[in-house]
């Protein structure tokens, strides 16, 4: 992101000119106490964003849309001491296809357990952004570390994020959240990485106090379409003129309704789970600009490899050739590290039938694939605490992934404990002998 400080003069030409589009930001600071005032440019149909700025006499007048017959904001010029825009990436897309986009990753990691937070005990009244990324024990995503990743040799971020504790009654997300949002996925593309923003703990397991709104469920995709659909419109609205290193990904793990892990319980789930992953892809063609050609990432039931949910995943009709990716997650063999403690061929010959079927099923046939989450998670899962033999089989088992991955031309993304907790405000990694086998086995 781009800040660029413009003179009252300037404010006479086009504002699309200067490269400004809907959804930017800009401030407004005074010489009254050094005051300042964001505002955001209007879109086509978001009536309250600023869509007129006058000069007229010694004042700026502000004019929303919708309100364009009343006087917004004022402002005494020579009390004004400096407007700055923020100017997002425009001009610079350069359409790949997914199966390259995918190549291009390199190594990732997942920006887990901030952004993706359900807290029941908090709501977007009452509490911060910030409360809300660190109700899970993280520390909020701050520029440096998306820096220390690149210089580190990472090339990919995935963002996963929660969005129905930020959504008002109507669909309509809360601004705080969506920028704030923004602010994280430009700390990446900043960086000239790609990275993958999601909708995340919006499905799941239920729990007493979570019911997740999106199922594998015929009845509930009928009930959610207009909703989801309306959801994706507007992440897709506000990054439409994002370069071709942004990535959407439709959904996480999703679930029947009876929360059942691997592979449903009825086989006409499959047919809500596709559903979704249609409305997706026509929520964010329906956007235009970039988003006609953007890179979309559908995964299959519940993220997993199986066979069965393999076969039952419909790729989504698209308007363009080459643009979508299809995801899955992997921590196989399921508790692994408990049991065993140790990565071995049985293991490494489990994955390696993954990808067997990852080929057969999509990479053999154009559509690329992606790791959306891997790493030592069942009743144990390794970290900085762990014993020097238990790293080094999370060392193993990640470089074992990568290399295979990279084989095929699969991106991998490891799930959180590489860089977790405070070690992301010093910046430096949780796990170091971890990402230096990933690292290896990615360059050899």
């Amino acid at each position: 992101m781009k800040k660029l400080i413009l003179s009252l003069f300037t404010l006479t030409l086009s504002l699309t000119a200067l490269g400004q589009q809907a959804g930017d930001n800009f401030v407004i600071k005074t010489s009254e106490a050094g005051k300042t005032t964001e505002w955001s440019l209007a879109g086509d149909s978001k009536n309250g964003d600023i869509s007129t700025i006058k000069h007229k006499g010694n004042q700026l007048i502000l004019y929303a849309k919708g309100y364009e017959g009343i006087e917004w904001a004022t402002y005494d010029i020579d009390k004004i001491e400096s407007i700055t825009f923020n100017v997002f990436h425009k001009g610079s897309y350069v359409e790949e296809s997914a199966a390259q986009a995918v190549k291009n990753m390199g190594i990732g990691t997942n920006f887990g357990n901030c952004t993706d937070v359900v807290a029941m005990w908090m709501n977007m009244n009452s509490n911060s952004v910030t409360d809300f990324e660190k109700a899970w024990g993280q520390e909020p995503t701050t520029k440096p570390m998306v820096d220390f990743l690149k210089q580190n040799g990472f090339n990919s971020v995935r963002i996963p994020v929660t969005w129905f504790q930020h959504m008002k009654a109507d669909g309509t997300v809360d601004e705080a959240w969506m920028n704030r949002i923004q602010e994280i996925v430009d700390y990446v593309i900043d960086n000239g990485m790609y990275c993958i923003l999601n909708v995340h703990h919006d499905t799941g397991a239920d729990s007493d106090d979570i019911k997740h709104w999106i199922k594998a469920d015929e009845a509930n995709y009928k009930e959610n379409k207009e909703k989801f659909e309306y959801l994706w419109k507007q992440i897709a609205t506000r990054f439409k003129n994002y370069d071709q290193h942004l990535l959407f990904e439709g959904y996480n793990e999703m679930l029947d309704a009876n929360n059942t892990w691997n592979a449903p319980k009825n086989a006409s789930s499959y047919k809500g789970l596709n559903g979704y992953a249609q409305s997706f892809v026509n929520a964010v063609r329906a956007t235009g600009g970039n988003n006609e050609t953007r890179n979309l990432i559908v995964s299959t039931y519940a993220a997993a490899c199986g066979d069965d949910v393999l076969s039952n995943l419909t790729i989504p009709t698209d308007k363009v050739d080459g643009h979508i990716a299809v995801e899955v997650h992997t921590y196989a063999p399921w508790d692994w590290f408990a049991q065993k403690g140790k990565w071995d061929a049985s293991c490494s010959k489990e994955i390696k039938n993954m990808f067997t079927r990852l080929n057969s099923k999509f990479i053999s046939k154009g559509i690329p694939c992606i790791i959306g989450e891997y790493g030592t998670h069942g009743t144990k899962s390794v970290s900085k605490n762990s014993s020097a033999s238990e790293i080094q089989a999370a060392a193993d088992q990640a470089a074992d992934i990568v290399k295979q991955a990279k084989a095929y031309g699969v991106a991998t993304f490891y799930w959180m404990s590489i860089f977790s907790e405070k070690d992301r405000t010093v910046p430096q990694w949780t796990l170091p002998t971890v990402v230096e086998a990933m690292k290896k086995a990615y360059n050899e």
